[in-house]
């Protein structure tokens, strides 16, 4: 009689954590990672978060940069 009680009760442990662990299928679009937008540089073309780069405006163009040499460097190079 043991037995059967610990039979049932073994089945009725795993049934309740398969229910309550379960979650929805995961799809790829849930599966990226989501990050900062990278803008790049087109001085030295390294690639910064948006929210950290120095943005300019060149020419009418609105320019992001690494840092400020490299703002200034551009600048200078690209004067109209």
């Amino acid at each position: 009689m043991a037995f059967w009680v610990f039979v049932v009760y073994t089945l009725l442990k795993t049934l309740y954590r398969a229910v309550v662990k379960s979650d929805p299928p995961k799809t790829r679009q849930q599966d990226r990672i989501k990050g900062e937008e990278m803008v790049q540089d087109p001085q030295c073309r390294t690639y910064v978060p948006k929210a950290r780069a120095v943005t300019r405006q060149i020419n009418g163009e609105r320019c992001s940069f690494c840092s400020e040499a490299c703002a200034q460097q551009y600048e200078e190079q690209h004067r109209a």
